[in-house]
């Protein structure tokens, strides 16, 4: 009877032990698997980012425009979702893998650039966005390092002198002091070049409260990447 009621009292403590270890277990395991979630999310608008923007510097993107604004869908840029095949926004949304990057502008409420952690949490979940600006490369004879093709960055300071806007299907001059095909959106010469940025930003959702503890930090990424404008 003894070593019945001993054999019980060890089952009952262990079935106790496991029941206080098996949620801390859980939300590890899944903790790890939302991390994984999360850097695969960032290495695919990485790839997206890339991908974009190679397309985009070698596209021979319309520059007629009227006030300083090139506005409707094209080969370049559109608004429409799906996005067009031959469009910078497709490149960079068959480039994202499994993370669901849509044709919507990066938000940026502070009018600051890029766009910070908390703008992109406002994003719906699990769901990306794209930016593409163009920066002059021709202003106060800047001295710049590049290497095969891109910009380091940190070693010159760029204008933007336009944008693409999903919301207004518009590509919009930064000032009267740009001119699209004139001194923006122009391809490298001898002259001087442009500069191409694409922005891919993404609001990750979490299966469990850990990375949503550290903030937005651990659920949002973006990447960007930019190049010299290139002759088709």
């Amino acid at each position: 009877m003894v070593r019945v009621q001993r054999r019980r009292r060890v089952r009952g403590q262990t079935m106790v032990e496991f029941a206080m270890v098996l949620p801390v277990f859980l939300i590890m395991v899944l903790g790890a698997v939302d991390y994984g979630g999360y850097f695969a999310a960032r290495l695919s608008v990485e790839n997206a980012a890339r991908a974009a923007v190679r397309d985009a510097a070698v596209q021979a993107c319309p520059t007629i425009e009227s006030n300083g604004v090139e506005a409707g869908n094209n080969a370049c840029w559109t608004n429409q979702n799906p996005a067009g095949s031959t469009t910078i926004e497709a490149a960079a949304i068959a480039a994202a893998n499994g993370a669901n990057v849509t044709n919507v502008d990066c938000p940026d409420s502070h009018g600051a650039w890029p766009p910070s952690a908390a703008d992109l949490a406002t994003l719906p979940p699990d769901t990306g966005c794209i930016s593409i600006r163009y920066y002059d490369l021709n202003t106060s004879a800047q001295t710049c390092t590049v290497v095969n093709g891109n910009v380091v960055p940190g070693t010159c300071q760029l204008t933007l002198c336009a944008s693409w806007s999903a919301a207004t299907d518009e590509l919009t001059a930064a000032s009267t002091s740009f001119i699209l095909g004139t001194n923006c959106l122009i391809p490298a010469s001898s002259s001087g070049a442009n500069i191409v940025q694409v922005l891919v930003g993404y609001n990750f959702q979490p299966l469990t409260p850990m990375p949503a503890m550290l903030g937005s930090v651990m659920t949002t990424t973006a990447a960007e990447s930019q190049l010299i404008l290139e002759r088709p």
